[in-house]
């Protein structure tokens, strides 16, 4: 697991999280807000599963939330605000163009020192890249989806497969990163 790595309180400022592609907020209200971080924002395209989060996360822990109804290709994330950007199962639904866009949005976007963002997304291995037409999304490779993360300015700190997973189902890593400097 990567939770116990992951410690973000401070008594100089409000520690603040996104969560990418947030859907109805699991991982806000699974992993996020327990860290004890101040504030988590939720940027999820669909206004219906946004709407729902408030209800899932509960009314005391989703004071601590703003939900912004953005897709990822759009969201323009101030600098220098967030500790910590989790983005899960969301990438595939992005061009490599929006991709490194967004990761390099977001490595400007995080505080310093100690910032990080996390990728988590399925991964192919015998090609480059799976593109699902039914679905409209793309699969990467890791080393494909790493290349993406290398041109946008990041490096990766942190690095391990979901383990746990059937076996028949694409492979899953979690990857840390920081800004390149």
């Amino acid at each position: 697991s990567i939770r116990p790595a992951l410690t973000f309180q401070s008594k100089e400022y409000t520690t603040c999280a996104v969560e990418c592609g947030a859907g109805i907020g699991r991982v806000t209200k699974g992993l996020l807000l327990p860290l004890g971080l101040g504030r988590c924002d939720l940027v999820e395209s669909s206004s219906r599963l946004l709407s729902q989060a408030p209800s899932y996360i509960g009314d005391a822990p989703s004071s601590q939330c703003r939900f912004l109804c953005v897709g990822l290709q759009d969201f323009e994330p101030k600098e220098n605000t967030y500790d910590i950007i989790w983005i899960q199962w969301v990438i595939g639904y992005l061009t490599d163009a929006d991709c490194v866009d967004l990761f390099r949005r977001c490595g400007s976007s995080l505080r310093q020192p100690g910032g990080v963002i996390c990728i988590k997304d399925n991964t192919c291995t015998e090609e480059a890249f799976i593109l699902d037409v039914d679905d409209a999304s793309v699969t990467r490779s890791l080393p494909y989806l790493l290349n993406l993360t290398k041109q946008a300015g990041l490096k990766v700190v942190f690095q391990r497969m979901q383990e746990d997973f059937p076996e028949d189902i694409f492979p899953v890593p979690m990857i840390a990163l920081d800004v390149d400097r």
